[in-house]
């Protein structure tokens, strides 16, 4: 698999509706202080699945082909709000980085798309951090790719990777925004999966326990 793949139609139409629905009944669950991007969840390898997101991560599985160092996945929930973006970063552990200062990128990253967002894509630099974690190498990409967040389109990209949604608001008008409405009702959702030959540490990342996200066990 190359450095960076797209995988259209990922999930059977059912199942895909099913996620949908359930992130939908999230809603803004948790969204504050960009909090849907520091609640995750940890799967591990061949275990079953307690909601409707483990139950679409084993399937998102096959796809990826992680290869005999996976032990399992981390996953969570992308939510952004028309006209906001997402900073460039790479994914790593993030509670380790806090607590220790070290840096360990998982196997592979990825991106499921729940809605049409044409306005923000996600943008993929051939870029990688610095030993010491503080520049990119190469200091300039020299590949980049966009990647349109279209519904059902999954994104697998190397772990390492620098990446980030950037938000464009010229781009189009916000879905479910009327011309006389200052916000759009509507937000950018998405699944990340993250492949890991080894699991995040707490508190980030967690085991799911259906004390938030209530609505992905009803599904």
């Amino acid at each position: 698999m190359g450095k960076i793949n797209l995988f259209k139609d990922a999930l059977p139409r059912p199942l895909f509706r099913r996620l949908v629905r359930a992130v939908r009944a999230v809603g803004t669950e948790g969204m504050e202080g960009m909090g849907s991007y520091s609640t995750t969840f940890w799967v591990p390898l061949d275990a079953k699945p307690t909601n409707i997101v483990e139950e679409c991560v084993s399937q998102l599985f096959i796809f990826v082909q992680p290869g005999p160092l996976c032990i399992g996945m981390e996953w969570w929930l992308g939510r952004l709000k028309y006209g906001e973006s997402l900073r460039f970063h790479t994914d790593r552990d993030r509670s380790l980085r806090k607590q220790t200062g070290q840096i360990v990128h998982p196997l592979w990253s990825s991106i499921l798309y729940l809605n049409r967002f044409p306005s923000s894509p996600t943008v993929v630099f051939d870029q990688v951090l610095s030993p010491d974690g503080k520049s990119w190498v190469p200091p300039e990409p020299t590949f980049v790719r966009t990647l349109d967040a279209i519904p059902n389109h999954y994104a697998v990209f190397r772990g390492d990777l620098r990446h980030g949604v950037v938000a464009n608001e010229a781009e189009q008008q916000p879905p479910g925004l009327s011309r006389n409405t200052e916000k759009s009702p509507e937000l950018r959702l998405s699944l990340l999966v993250n492949y890991w030959d080894r699991r995040p540490i707490p508190p980030n990342c967690r085991d799911y326990d259906g004390t938030v996200y209530k609505a992905l066990q009803n599904a």
